[in-house]
């Protein structure tokens, strides 16, 4: 039995990539894939289980190196909100556009990930999301109660829109200033004040507490 080798591995990695790139992937087979690496198909095998499994292992490496650069970038000299907000929207949009077949196969799984690495990257995602909403909320930029479901919101409407949106209105740069000008205008400051920015969920799930109604209909402030 052959023994998975990380070099040929990568070789595998580098020929899909390729050919993923320069064609529709349902026109990529798993015999080109091996002619392309300069391996036999069954050793395709040892290392992806089917030709989705190939792809998805081939974008998760792409995703993870997106993830990781824009949580350094984010580390190394961390932007204003508003900007570091738009800097992440429109890497995400790069990222679905980069990879269009991507959404398709999540949704013929069910909505499920078969790598669970997947779900540990789409958190830190999220959260790096929710890290800076959280400071433009502190900084009076961003009126916001609840960043932890608009963190979640936002990848989910690029996903939305590579799946259901007609392909002719499919603009990468049109599709991200628009999505950048949702959440702008959804999280913008206007009206904010600090005493509504001190109720801001400290930790997901969590809200402030409703003030009780007196009998004349008015809330008890």
């Amino acid at each position: 039995m052959q023994r998975p080798d990380e070099k040929k591995r990568q070789q595998i990695v580098r020929a899909a990539a390729r050919l993923f790139a320069t064609r529709p992937f349902h026109k990529v087979k798993l015999d080109d894939v091996a002619a392309a690496a300069a391996v036999g198909k069954g050793t395709l095998y040892v290392y992806f289980q089917s030709k989705d499994d190939l792809y998805y292992s081939l974008i998760y490496e792409g995703f993870a190196q997106l993830v990781d650069r824009l949580a350094a970038q984010f580390s190394d000299a961390e932007p204003a909100p508003r900007e570091g907000l738009r800097t992440l929207c429109r890497e995400v949009v790069g990222f679905g556009f980069a990879n269009p077949h991507f959404f398709e196969l999540i949704r013929a799984a069910g909505g499920t990930m078969r790598h669970p690495r997947w779900e540990a990257k789409r958190r830190e995602l999220v959260a790096l999301i929710e890290r800076t909403i959280r400071r433009g909320v502190a900084a009076g930029e961003f009126d916001d109660p609840h960043p932890e479901i608009t963190a979640v919101c936002i990848p989910g409407l690029i996903r939305s829109i590579m799946l259901y949106a007609p392909k002719s209105d499919r603009d990468q740069d049109v599709v991200a200033g628009q999505i950048v000008r949702w959440v702008e205008r959804g999280v913008g400051a206007t009206g904010a004040s600090t005493a509504h920015r001190r109720r801001v969920a400290p930790s997901r799930g969590k809200s402030a507490p409703r003030r009780p109604a007196l009998a004349n209909g008015r809330s008890g402030r």
